[in-house]
């Protein structure tokens, strides 16, 4: 996998990297859904409602069983986007070094995206307890947001899909939900930074149930075709959010 040095959530579980300080692990801190989770989730829905937000698809994520989201990435404001839009609630992974981050000396941020029901996951080898947390979530039959990127898009275009997330999803058997959204790259992004109100707009795929590939062992050939897929649903659906 590449190496990926910003700061962003993500689910890169290989990409090499220097970590000079070790976070709590992922058994350690539990996602969270609760009073948080649905306080920010509502607040983060207005905030997008404010800028102008229109949604497609949305009924085509699985109402039951574990099911991975997979979202183009852009934006720090893509997790919050993807949570308050979901009609189901989620679970994101989330790089390591956010769980170590401090506000006027106090871990603030890490108490509050626990809360919104994030975990960590170690970049630099595999994180084998974050995977494990990847998968238990699936196997409880929630919802788990992966961003197969793993990394912001710095030019607008798809980067290249980690393989991470076909590792997960060929664990679990899940089906993988391919997602597109646009105007998070106005705020919070390498293309623009600062906060303000944008235009977003969110479209669903259909979900990928890989009967074929699940069915074979996983090597990098099967769990590589896997990611291809996705990868290529969700220029499927960035293709045809121009001509709308």
């Amino acid at each position: 996998m590449s190496t990926r040095t910003d700061t962003e959530l993500s689910t890169d579980v290989t990409a090499p990297q220097n970590v000079t300080k070790t976070p709590k692990t992922s058994d350690e801190i539990m996602p969270l859904h609760g009073f948080v989770y649905s306080a920010m989730s509502f607040l983060f829905l207005q905030w997008f409602r404010a800028g102008g937000l229109k949604i497609y698809g949305r009924e085509r994520v699985p109402k039951t069983g574990g099911v991975i989201l997979a979202p183009n990435h852009a934006s720090l404001f893509d997790p919050p986007l993807i949570g308050s839009v979901s009609p189901r609630r989620v679970t994101t992974m989330g790089k390591a070094e956010l769980f170590d981050k401090k506000w006027l000396g106090i871990k603030i941020f890490p108490w509050v995206i626990q809360r919104m029901s994030t975990f960590p996951v170690k970049r630099g080898a595999p994180d084998r307890r974050a995977i494990r947390r990847a998968i238990k979530t699936l196997k409880d039959g929630e919802v788990l947001v992966i961003f197969p990127e793993g990394t912001r898009t710095r030019d607008g275009e798809l980067g290249e899909g980690e393989i991470g997330l076909a590792m997960i999803a060929h664990q679990t058997k899940a089906p993988i939900v391919p997602m597109y959204h646009e105007g998070t790259q106005n705020a919070l992004s390498p293309i623009r930074g600062g906060v303000r109100l944008f235009k977003t707009r969110v479209w669903y795929g259909e979900p990928l149930y890989f009967e074929n590939e699940y069915s074979k062992k996983a090597t990098r050939e099967v769990l590589e075709s896997i990611v291809a897929r996705v990868m290529s649903e969700i220029q499927q659906l960035k293709d045809g959010a121009k001509i709308q």
